[in-house]
């Protein structure tokens, strides 16, 4: 199968950034855990570090920032924001 190739922005917050690079400097896209049983929508998530089965996802890089992204779910000329929220260890990465 021919994975398709994807123009897409990421815009990173400066918090988001420096968290990232203390994490190792790998940012993962893919698609987000859902509970339910009445939606076909897909969600995009986003966690520090490389994806499982990293072979089924595309990488760029991007402010010194390695991105997988499941080029399925992201969508073309789409801009996604990356934000840190939370604080002390409940730091979490949010994808919008």
């Amino acid at each position: 199968m021919v994975k398709p190739q994807i123009d897409f922005q990421v815009d990173l917050s400066k918090q988001s950034m420096d968290y990232i690079k203390e994490h190792g400097g790998i940012l993962t896209l893919e698609k987000a855990p859902q509970t339910g049983c009445c939606t076909n929508t897909v969600f995009v998530g986003v966690h520090p570090g490389k994806p499982e089965g990293e072979g089924f996802f595309e990488v760029k890089e991007q402010d010194g920032i390695l991105i997988y992204y499941d080029t399925f779910i992201i969508k073309k000329d789409k801009c996604y924001e990356v934000v840190l929220e939370g604080f002390w260890k409940w730091k979490t990465l949010e994808v919008y």
